[in-house]
């Protein structure tokens, strides 16, 4: 085998797997990248969930409220 013949044979081994380590590493930054936006929009909709949880409950004791106030002004009952 020539001198020509081994650099060929060398360089046909070498640039696949070099790629293929550089397409790996690409591959990882990616995948962090898209870990990292996910805990981010899960952080943003545990937020608003939270936000439209505690407007239910604000609703929901003004409403109780109301409902007290109700009974107190037509059935003559004491709210509790």
């Amino acid at each position: 085998m020539t001198d020509t013949q081994m650099l060929t044979l060398a360089v046909a081994v070498i640039v696949p797997l070099s790629l293929l380590l550089y397409s790996n590493s690409r591959i990882t930054d990616a995948k962090e990248t898209l870990r990292s936006e996910m805990r981010t929009l899960g952080e943003q909709l545990n937020a608003r969930m939270q936000r439209m949880e505690d407007k239910l409950d604000a609703h929901f004791e003004h409403m109780e409220m109301r409902l007290k106030l109700h009974e107190l002004e037509h059935h003559g009952k004491k709210p509790e």
